[in-house]
């Protein structure tokens, strides 16, 4: 049985590892946060295959007022079916627009009729990804913060805004039953890659 392939999206090396940056000098040697996140749900039966930087987004043409960050969205999930992956993964920060969260579902929704072979597990961090690094540690609150008190809050906790080796770590070493429940955009996120990737490795799609 094949592995199931899949795509990452992010904005840079925190959220890609080393497939952060041109498709040329992409590898695998360093695993970024959303892969390692996949993994604590499904650990085996799935390769990455692509990823592509939000601000390296081929953005597709759209009729009418299709905000920018839905047709980000829309060029990602074209990115993953031109390489043919079977699951695009993606994180998206909110970074203090309280619309992004909804225009990204939205896009997602779109995108599911648009590319019905790709699965999308994608979301926008609230408000950043270093606010899902501290709940996954446990710190409730962490979607009213703002960007700059996460990533102070981080760093009280040792780890500086560009340590991807550290997130990855605390990524790793999540445990799910001590999220707290008002990590909804993580918690929505985590469920949709445990629907997606035990069912396409199991062959049950």
């Amino acid at each position: 049985m094949s592995e199931v392939s899949v795509y990452l999206g992010g904005e840079g090396q925190n959220e890609l590892g080393s497939r952060c940056g041109d498709p040329v000098y992409q590898d695998d040697s360093k695993s970024g946060v959303i892969e390692t996140l996949l993994r604590g749900v499904q650990p085996r039966g799935w390769t990455v295959i692509g990823a592509t930087r939000w601000c390296q987004i081929r953005k597709l043409r759209a009729t009418g007022s299709t905000p920018n960050e839905a047709r980000n969205v829309l060029g990602l999930v074209y990115d993953a079916k031109r390489a043919e992956a079977r699951v695009l993964a993606f994180v998206r920060d909110a970074n203090g627009d309280p619309n992004r969260p909804q225009i990204i579902a939205d896009a997602i929704s779109d995108a599911k009729a648009k590319f019905p072979g790709v699965e999308v597990v994608g979301g926008a961090a609230i408000p950043v990804l270093e606010a899902w690094i501290l709940a996954m540690q446990a710190e409730r609150g962490t979607e009213s913060l703002s960007k700059p008190a996460a990533q102070s809050n981080l760093v009280k906790r040792g780890i500086a805004p560009k340590d991807t080796d550290a997130m990855v770590d605390v990524a790793a070493k999540i445990i799910r039953d001590n999220l707290p429940k008002d990590a909804t955009s993580l918690r929505a996120w985590l469920t949709r890659a445990d629907e997606v990737l035990p069912r396409l490795v199991q062959g049950t799609s």
